[in-house]
This record gives structure tokens, sequence and C-alpha cells, in this order.
């Protein structure tokens, strides 16, 4: 693929729209607010990031101590609609810069002062604000060349520091990306390696394998850290 943060999806492909097989009810909301946020980061000149001019510290992402420039009036209105479909009423007593910024530094403690603050449950406020961060995580990912994506041989998202919510195996070369469940970015990563305690040790990597669909899904596992990763061709 040319760029390294390749599209996500689009609102009118998510499984269970009009155009597609309906799926279990229960997951309509989180589809909802996948669609308004995704929405809300296709307008590329709602959110500026600026990298830091600073020389930036070893294994730091790029997003450590950029800045980003976000359109105020888009941004209320994006928690706004965020907030209308997890059905929270005092939307307008957030600060979407205060939100935003916790969500990606993924600060716990502001997440659950606000929540009291406004009367809401601290684990929905902190997926609205994690949806209401996507704008501005896939502006970071944008930014993002291939070349700077390939030199990077760490498990976390060179973008902004997460871990990776999946693994793609490419082409005909089956060349393993991960991919970023936060800003989209992808990047290069050897196979025989764990994305979360670095182990090289083939002895200590396994795969899972479902019966029938060994050659499209599976599922990388380590025995160092315990940590696993899904895997899909």
């Amino acid at each position: 693929m040319s760029r390294t943060a390749s599209p996500i999806g689009t609102a009118g492909r998510f499984p269970g729209t009009a155009t597609d097989t309906p799926i279990d009810p229960a997951w309509q909301p989180w589809l909802e607010l996948l669609e308004v946020a995704l929405d809300a980061a296709s307008d590329a000149a709602a959110v500026a990031v600026v990298p830091s001019s600073a020389d930036q510290p070893s294994g730091a992402p790029m997003l450590h101590a950029a800045a980003a420039r976000v359109d105020g009036r888009k941004a209320r209105g994006l928690v706004r609609r965020l907030a209308n479909v997890v059905g929270l009423l005092d939307a307008d007593e957030l600060d979407p810069a205060e939100l935003i910024q916790a969500a990606i530094v993924r600060d716990e403690l502001v997440i659950a002062r606000i929540a009291e603050c406004v009367g809401a449950p601290a684990d929905t406020l902190a997926v609205l604000a994690q949806m209401a961060a996507i704008p501005v995580l896939h502006a970071g990912a944008r930014m993002l060349g291939s070349g700077a994506a390939r030199v990077w041989q760490r498990g976390y998202c060179p973008v902004c520091g997460a871990w990776p919510s999946l693994v793609e195996m490419r082409g005909i070369e089956r060349e393993r990306r991960l991919r970023c469940g936060c800003c989209g970015a992808d990047w290069p990563l050897p196979i025989l390696r764990c994305a979360f305690c670095g182990e090289t040790d083939h002895h200590q990597l396994g795969l899972l394998l479902p019966e029938g669909e060994e050659q499209t899904r599976r599922i990388e596992v380590c025995e160092q850290c315990h940590g696993y990763l899904k895997v899909v061709t």
C-alpha cells in the first residue's frame, strides 16, 4: 500500500448498516459512535498537527510534545453528537480540549474527574473521549511517511504510542504489519518478534489456528509475557 495510514473504513461500510446483514443490536451504539467520529476525522481542515521542533527522545512516538490546532466549534459539535449517542445530557459542560488531551495521553484520573463533574459513568466518558480524539489521532497518522514507519522497529505505535490492535499479513511476501486501533497507523515488525515484550525466541512464540481458516485468521501468542494479537490476511 502506498500510505502508512490506510483507510479504516467509512460509516456506510460498517457491518449492520443498510447495505449489510444486521448485527447484534448491542453493537449498534458503538458503531454509531464510530460513524460520528470517523465522519469528523474525514474533515482534514478541522485539525492540524504540528510535530515538536525539538529533538525527540529515543523511542518517542511522533505525537510526543506535538501541538494540535483544533477547530473549537467543530470539536464542540463533535462532542455534542457523541454525547447524544451515549445519552449524556450535560455535554455543554464538557471542555473538548481537556477531554481530547486526556484521551490521547490516557489520563484516567482526569477522565474520572470530568465524569464526576458532569454526573456520567467514568467508563462511558472514557469511550466518548477516545472517540472525540480520533480526528486528532488520524491527523497525526496522515503525517507519518512510509519511510518513517519502515524504520520503526518497536511494538507500540510510531504515531500515538498505543499498543497494536491486530496484525495484518499483506501481499505475496506475507509482510507482517501492526495496526493501531487508536490512530489507524500501521508499521512493519519482523514475524518472530512479540510486539509487547520483544521476545524473539521461537520456542516462546506460538500460533492459535482456527480449524479451516488457518490461511486467513489466527492468533499470535507469547509465552513470555502472555500477550496475544489477532492476525488477519
